[in-house]
């Protein structure tokens, strides 16, 4: 792809700046003569180890095939690089230079550790926004409140150590992987600890709304039975996590979609303990953990998949090992994690099934016993989410019928179809709409 200064001239511009020793001098001009690529150097007065100063402006995409270029040319870890973001190159001459693969369009290997680091807040930093952040998000789950829920996302600081261990992985780095590993392990341990007891304050001043109940919040409830579509949405956050690092297209917003895929269920997981309820605590750690282990997978996959590699050839193979040993653990954990997803998405489908095969049922029952001006309006299976089997405890039933007919004894015959539908005693529950011939 050419890019001409006759076109546009492009706002995301990185000066590389290289002291160049003499003997590697005439094959980095080479390198970049035959790519077209415009370039200044000044001759170096201050040492003999070096020819000249190299300033070379060019696209950020570009940044990455040009550095192994002159990597290739002897440009080695003793020389000095500098890699300087620049604002425009007014006359877009840096528009000049080609793609050197006709890949995406992404910065530098060099540049993404940088940024990666960047993203890492200091200790003192971390540990407040995310105990600020889950008492917020904790407040929002009780409240029932959508609108505080997603500020506390923003406040957040979880972007950066999810996109540390997959960087630091896929280029070779430990510290950086490392730092994303105990930064990820600390936000989930201040969360779940912060969430507790501040949930537990709340419950015991009484400040929330009388008649409050656990199991019954919607924002909870949402998150107690999880289905394998909560698994999709964690592997598009990581995707999109490092695929906005890497081209640096809207960090904050993909930092929000990460931060909803791990801090509701985190503060989720202390309100069962403030409230001493296992299965909530528990069903909700089981969505934690998918979350987790997925954005770093996707990371993982996404980053490889973009061309990420090490400097130096010779990590590569080191690399590519690590790779698939911790990306095979990451899959086998997922796998094992989500057997839980797939129970759950299961019960859906049985549920599904369930409402069908009581509707089928009411409705031979209305028809055979000639109820004819009643009629069969919604049937609703309600599951105990707050149990891990997900049992069917309470079946809804609508009917719609003239206020001039009653008849009680059909209500009972329904009850018992139903029960005896389900295969246990259980709740049924008939509504009444009335229907006025108009």
């Amino acid at each position: 792809m050419l890019f001409t200064a006759a076109t546009r001239t492009s706002t995301n511009v990185r000066l590389i700046q290289a002291t160049v020793p003499p003997e590697i001098f005439p094959d980095v001009k080479r390198v970049l003569d035959e790519r077209g690529i415009d370039y200044f150097a000044t001759h170096e007065t201050g040492t003999d180890e070096y020819e000249a100063v190299l300033y070379v402006s060019i696209p950020e995409e570009e940044v990455e095939s040009v550095l192994e270029a002159l990597y290739e040319t002897g440009l080695g870890s003793d020389d000095h690089v500098v890699l300087i973001n620049t604002e425009v190159d007014i006359f877009g001459h840096a528009d000049g230079a080609t793609a050197g693969d006709g890949g995406h369009a992404r910065i530098a290997s060099a540049e993404l550790e940088g940024k990666t680091a960047d993203l890492i807040p200091d200790l003192r930093t971390f540990v407040t926004m995310m105990i600020l952040s889950t008492i917020v998000a904790t407040t929002g789950v009780l409240l029932d409140s959508s609108a505080v829920v997603v500020g506390s996302m923003v406040l957040a600081p979880l972007f950066g150590p999810a996109v540390s261990t997959s960087v630091g992985t896929v280029i070779d780095e430990s510290d950086l992987f490392w730092d994303g590993v105990r930064f990820q392990a600390l936000g989930v341990v201040l969360a779940i600890a912060s969430a507790s007891v501040f949930a537990w304050v709340m419950k015991t001043t009484y400040l929330l709304p009388s008649g409050f109940a656990l199991t019954a919040a919607p924002q909870i409830v949402e998150r107690l039975s999880p289905d394998l579509l909560s698994l999709v949405v964690a592997l598009v956050a990581g995707m999109a996590g490092v695929i906005s690092i890497a081209t640096a297209a809207g960090r904050a917003l993909v930092g929000v979609m990460m931060a909803a895929a791990l801090l509701p269920p985190a503060a989720i997981v202390g309100i069962g303990i403030a409230w001493w309820e296992p299965a909530v605590a528990i069903q909700s750690s089981v969505l934690l953990a998918v979350n987790i282990l997925a954005i770093n997978f996707a990371g993982l996959v996404t980053l490889w998949y973009l061309g990420y590699r090490p400097q130096s050839w010779i990590q590569v193979p080191q690399t590519r090992r690590a790779l698939l040993k911790r990306g095979g653990t990451l899959f086998v954990a997922i796998l094992v994690v989500s057997a839980f997803l797939f129970n759950v998405t299961y019960a859906d489908a049985k549920r599904s099934q369930l409402e069908d095969a009581i509707e089928e049922d009411v409705s031979t029952l209305i028809d055979a016993e000639s109820y004819g001006n009643v009629s069969l309006v919604d049937v609703k299976v309600e599951q105990d989410r707050t149990s891990l089997n997900n049992r069917t405890e309470k079946v809804m039933i609508t009917l719609g019928r003239p206020p001039s007919e009653q008849h009680s004894e059909l209500h009972q015959k329904i009850r018992t179809t139903v029960q005896q539908r389900v295969g246990h005693n259980l709740t049924v529950e008939i509504h009444v709409t009335l229907v006025i011939d108009g």
